[in-house]
């Protein structure tokens, strides 16, 4: 008997935990999709982020190709505001598999394409809504 209250107290306590570490709920999150355009043009490769800053369990990013961006409703963000990041290097960063290791053979490290207001000194501040839309599309000069 004592065996079978132990395990259920352990059950409970799990069940507490995961409420209280705040697991999304995933019929709260939402779909998250956009435009990018560099220069007049489709951003033609990129990435995009989006920080919670109302305490929200959920912060996600995507990768931008050919101007797009999507963030499914799976994965997507709970409703509140998010810091919004974008970066798009020039593509001489290295081999092109996202390795976190410098480039090989002494080459030049890549330039980041998008001013520092939109990525390292971002002020960019997007509320996502229950049942949105939540399309955010950006215009970068």
């Amino acid at each position: 008997m004592r065996r079978l209250a132990s395990y259920f107290g352990f059950l409970a306590s799990m069940i507490a935990l995961g409420t209280l570490g705040g697991c999304a709920d995933p019929r709260n999150r939402q779909e998250v999709t956009g435009e990018i355009r560099l220069n007049g043009r489709p951003l033609d490769d990129g990435i995009i982020q989006f920080a919670p800053l109302d305490g929200q369990t959920t912060g996600d990013g995507a990768q931008i190709v050919n101007g797009k961006y999507r963030i499914p409703k799976d994965k997507g963000l709970s409703p509140g505001r998010y810091k919004v990041t974008i970066y798009a290097g020039d593509g001489r960063s290295g081999a092109g598999d996202a390795s976190p290791d410098p480039p090989k053979g002494g080459g030049k490290a890549g330039k980041e394409r998008i001013p520092a207001k939109y990525n390292e000194k971002s002020e960019i501040v997007k509320e996502v809504t229950q049942g949105g839309p939540n399309q955010f599309d950006f215009d970068i000069p």
